[in-house]
């Protein structure tokens, strides 16, 4: 009796991971990255080996910018040429946030360091810091490129956050925050 109580079990267990994969996919493609970073954060705590689903859980992570739970999808992405260009894309946001937040708690000299260049605001902003072009005002650091500006600044709470507000035309237009 036992046994069948496991087996069905275990039948049950696989079937609602079956599910997930399939709900991942849905959400990806109507572009619930939260949904899908806050669920799909618990698979990677499971020991998950599926490098599509990881990339689509790093990604949506990475577009909501909760860059944490990177450091877990990482580590499984070895198979082939694209994961692992997925993985290094992925630990790259992970260096770029710590190394300003480093910047911005301990102003750590970043001139010397060069790393991949992506389209997400930290690698916009580190590719910034590290050529110096930033000017520092009221504890707050601005950086102008063209028609983009950003402002970073700490929060008071502790742990403290490191804010990064995407400015156009002297207005907030989007609020990151990193801790």
């Amino acid at each position: 009796m036992k046994v069948k109580i496991l087996v069905c079990l275990s039948l049950a267990w696989s079937y609602m991971y079956a599910y997930s994969y399939n709900d991942i996919l849905k959400d990806y493609e109507a572009k619930n990255y939260e949904k899908i970073c806050s669920q799909g954060s618990s698979l990677l705590f499971n020991n998950e080996k599926n490098e599509n689903i990881l990339v689509a859980i790093g990604d949506a992570c990475a577009k909501v910018d909760a860059i944490n739970p990177l450091g877990n999808v990482v580590k499984n992405l070895i198979s082939t040429n694209e994961f692992r260009e997925s993985g290094s894309y992925f630990a790259t946001l992970i260096l770029q946030k710590k190394l300003i937040y480093q910047f911005m708690n301990d102003r750590i000299n970043l001139q010397e360091l060069r790393l991949p260049r992506t389209e997400h605001i930290l690698s916009r902003v580190f590719e910034e810091l590290a050529k110096g072009n930033y000017s520092e005002n009221n504890q707050q650091i601005e950086i102008k490129t063209g028609d983009k500006e950003y402002v970073l600044w700490l929060s008071n709470d502790k742990p403290k956050k490191v804010y990064i507000d995407e400015v156009k035309d002297g207005k907030v237009m989007y609020r990151h925050w990193y801790l």
